[in-house]
Order: C-alpha cells, then sequence, then structure tokens
C-alpha cells in the first residue's frame, strides 16, 4: 500500500506525495544481497533497470519487422494531430498502427527509404484510440464524428481507394444532417502542408499519398523466405513521395525537406491556446515532457524501468496550472523525459476517465492493472470510475485526480514483497493564477502555492536519480 507524505494548506485540498525513499533504499539492499549470492555461485545476473528510463514504443517486438534501433516514427495523439494540421511547414505523416498487419509489413521498409533521405521524423497517428477495439475509422462508433470530421477539414483533396459514397464512414450530426468522409485503408503515407494549393489555387494539402495494402507472407515472401527483390520493388514505389520533397545534393544524394512538429510546439500552441495566457515560452526549453498514445502507455507501464509521467492535457485547469514547473523541475533534475497521457482522448470530450463514457474500461482496466494499492485524493468508497463488464459485473477503480505526477517502476515492492509501482506522486489541483510566486492568499502570504507545488516537485524529482 502507497504511504504517503501529507502537507495541508488552509482552503486547499491534500497534496500527496509517496513515500518512496525507504522502499529504494530497501529494493537496492535486496539487490545487493541478491548480487552478492549470485556472485558466489558464478552465475552472471543482469543489471537492474536503469533511473529515468525511456520507452521505445516503435520496436521489433511490437513491430516485428521494424528492426532498426533508432526508428523514425513519432506517435501522435488526435489533438496532437489536429494541431499539426493547423501548423505552418511540410509533414510526412502515416495512418496506422500495430493492429494492422498491412502497416506491419512495410513499416520497417518506410524506415529504411525516410533514413535514406535523411528524414528526421514521420508522424504516426492510429485510427484504434484503445489499440484495439476503439475504432474512429468506423461508421458504427459513435465517435467516428472523431474520423469524419478530421478528414473533410484537413484532408480536402484526399483520393482514397474506395469510392466515398459507396463505402465512406459517415456519423449523423446534432442537426440530423450525414457527414460523410471517404475511408482511409492503412498503412496510408503522405505529404501534408496546409497552405499547398493546386494549379487552380484550390486547397490541396495532401501533395502525395500511397494507399496500398499488403501481407509480408503474401508480398514480400519467396516460398516462406523473405525475397529482397519483392522488397526493393516496395521501396521503388514510396520513393517518388520522398523525391517530390527533395534536393540533389552535388554529390547526387537527394534530402527531403521536411519540417519537424516538436513536443514543445504541440505543448505551448495547445496549453496556451486552450488557457488564454501565455504560460509557455521559448524560455521553457529545453522541453522533456512527451505525450504518449493509450497504447504507448500499456506498453510502457509494462516495460521494465523507472519512468517519471503525468496524466493530465490542456483542456484541464489545473495541469495548465503546473505543466510548466514539471518541466523546470525536470530538468532541473536531468530527467530525459516525463511521459504525458491525457485522460480525454480528444483533449475535449472523449473523456475516459468518467463513469458515464462507454469507453470508461479504458481508464478503470490501467488503474487496476498497474497502479495496485493505489492512494488517491478521494478514497475510492467516496469517488470512483466504474463500468460493467460483459459478465454484468461491476468494476471499480479509484478517480486520480490531473494533474497526477508520478514515478513509476513495475518490478517495485513494498516491504513485505507486495507489487508497489507508484514510488511516489503529487496530485494537487492549482490554478495558474494562484500558483504565481506572487500570488498573495487570504492569509496574506505570498507565493505560498508555488512554494508548496516546488517543494513537492524536488521532493518527487529527487526519487529518481538523475541521468549523468
Amino acid at each position: 500500500m502507497t504511504k504517503n507524505i501529507t502537507q495541508r494548506k488552509k482552503g486547499e485540498k491534500t497534496m500527496k506525495i509517496s513515500k518512496g525513499i525507504a522502499r529504494i533504499v530497501i529494493l537496492v539492499v535486496c539487490l545487493l544481497v541478491l548480487s552478492t549470492n549470485v556472485w558466489a555461485e558464478g552465475v552472471e545476473e543482469s543489471a537492474p533497470p536503469a533511473p529515468n528510463s525511456t520507452y521505445q514504443f516503435y520496436n521489433s517486438t511490437n513491430f516485428p519487422h521494424l528492426t532498426d534501433p533508432d526508428p523514425v516514427y513519432r506517435s501522435m495523439t488526435y489533438d496532437q494531430m489536429l494541431k499539426l494540421f493547423e501548423s505552418e511547414g511540410t509533414y510526412m505523416i502515416l495512418f496506422g498502427g500495430a493492429w494492422c498487419g498491412n502497416t506491419q509489413a512495410v513499416i520497417g521498409q518506410m524506415n529504411d527509404v525516410v533514413k535514406e533521405y535523411g528524414v528526421e521524423t514521420i508522424y504516426n497517428f492510429h485510427f484504434k484510440l484503445d489499440g484495439s477495439k476503439f475504432h474512429i475509422r468506423d461508421t458504427r462508433n459513435e465517435s467516428a464524428n472523431l474520423y469524419v470530421d478530421m478528414v473533410n477539414k484537413y484532408l480536402t483533396n484526399i483520393v482514397t481507394i474506395y469510392d466515398k459514397v459507396e463505402k465512406g464512414i459517415s456519423y449523423v450530426d446534432e442537426e440530423g444532417e450525414t457527414q460523410l468522409a471517404n475511408k482511409i485503408q492503412v498503412p496510408f503515407l503522405f505529404i501534408y502542408n496546409k497552405d499547398n494549393v493546386d494549379a487552380n489555387g484550390n486547397a490541396a494539402p495532401i501533395l502525395a499519398s500511397i494507399e496500398r495494402m499488403l501481407r509480408w507472407d503474401r508480398d514480400f515472401q519467396t516460398d516462406g523466405a523473405d525475397d529482397a527483390a519483392k522488397i526493393e520493388t516496395y521501396k521503388s514505389e514510396i520513393r517518388p513521395l520522398f523525391d517530390l520533397v527533395s534536393k540533389k545534393s552535388l554529390t547526387g544524394k537527394k534530402t527531403a525537406q521536411l519540417d519537424t512538429y516538436s513536443d514543445f510546439d504541440y505543448y505551448s500552441t495547445a496549453y496556451n491556446g486552450r488557457s488564454g495566457e501565455t504560460i509557455l515560452e521559448e524560455g521553457d526549453e529545453p522541453w522533456v515532457i512527451q505525450t504518449v498514445s493509450y497504447i504507448e502507455l500499456n506498453k510502457l507501464l509494462e516495460s521494465s524501468g523507472t519512468y517519471a509521467m503525468m496524466f493530465g492535457g490542456p483542456w484541464c485547469g489545473n495541469t495548465q496550472a503546473v505543466v510548466k514547473y514539471v518541466n523546470e523541475y525536470a530538468n532541473k533534475y536531468n530527467i530525459s523525459t516525463i511521459y504525458n497521457w491525457d485522460t480525454k482522448l480528444d483533449s475535449n470530450k472523449l473523456q475516459v476517465r468518467s463513469s458515464n463514457n462507454s469507453h470508461a474500461n479504458m481508464y478503470v482496466d490501467l488503474v487496476r492493472n498497474y497502479f495496485p494499492g493505489i492512494e488517491t485524493v478521494y478514497p475510492l468508497e467516496k469517488t470512483s470510475i466504474k463500468y460493467t463488464d460483459e459478465d454484468g459485473n461491476e468494476v471499480v477503480a479509484n478517480k486520480l485526480q490531473v494533474p497526477y505526477i508520478f514515478i513509476y517502476n513495475k518490478d517495485n515492492l513494498d516491504a513485505s514483497g507486495n507489487p508497489d509501482p507508484i514510488l511516489g506522486q503529487i496530485e494537487h489541483m492549482f490554478r495558474w493564477g494562484n500558483i504565481q510566486p506572487d500570488f498573495v492568499n487570504d492569509d496574506g502570504v505570498t507565493g505560498a502555492n508555488y512554494k508548496a507545488y516546488t517543494e513537492s516537485l524536488d521532493e518527487l524529482c529527487s526519487l529518481l536519480p538523475a541521468v549523468e
């Protein structure tokens, strides 16, 4: 069970930070004892996970045909994708995911060609928001509007394999009108620039695209063995996309002229835009907070290592209040990455941390599976999130408040040997106005909230030894 240090301020809700230091000491002592015993027996033992771990979702476990240890792919949340579509620049984007066999067949070959052209990043979005069943590119899904509105607003000149009328995706809007969009097959690789126009001056944001559904065993193997000629044929089919935006050097090497959309680009745009305040500015870089999709989050929580994490999003005034300081203190302690999951999958209305949402199971199962013994501001018996499973059973989990900043290691145990993966946490709700260093509270104290929160960040970050 998580133990907490509790700080209380007059008129404020409880701020809690787990006491992980003692457990870490116990764990280190146990590891030292274990390593001594193993050494005595002459058996090699792998080293414990390094602190301040980072996770690469695009690996050969999740994508068997992607063997590059330094791939170019970067996942996007739904809101992040929309913000990219609204930004200046030319980008290469891939629709498709690990759940898709067609994407699995070509993602490694795309990566090879991308590196030929010196491209730094391909931005990847997958239509299954849970990585499994929650498919927004499906008319039967109650959130199909997310897909339809995205295609119709941003991809106005799209051409797809299937006829729009016969096999399009649709939903009925609030006025009772049917909204229809082309159905994109995945993988769908395309080059995008919001300001591009065709020869007639019409908006043409998609400069080029390729939409082919291939299978590894059928299309890239011969008699059960990988066929280099077939693989090269596919690569030759996608090179023209890169040629379109490439320049040739004096040596004949082609380099694609594509832009990058950084994490800071997204966070500064999203948080400043939603708050109406200048929360983030250039001085806040280097930026170490990085979004993760739901499937990426699950894979991360299943992996060994010690991670710094945050739940919350730009729609949340309480997260707006602290995101600047979370990044600042991560830099102070040389934490290379804080992984951020937004409980609103569209950063707008699709709040899975709500019993009223038909996908509340995503939140409930996440908390139950990965955070055993979690303690939150609101106890389970007072405020919880729940859903009814296929057998009619009610499944319940703690409702954690956002922003929720924590240090996580799936292999950590408490003194009794029970799983205790949350080494430390901060769960408190301030506002941008009242967390400022010069804010005077009702007791006439200046900067009390700022002091309380930054001291908690100091304590939390110190639980995660910095990488040299």
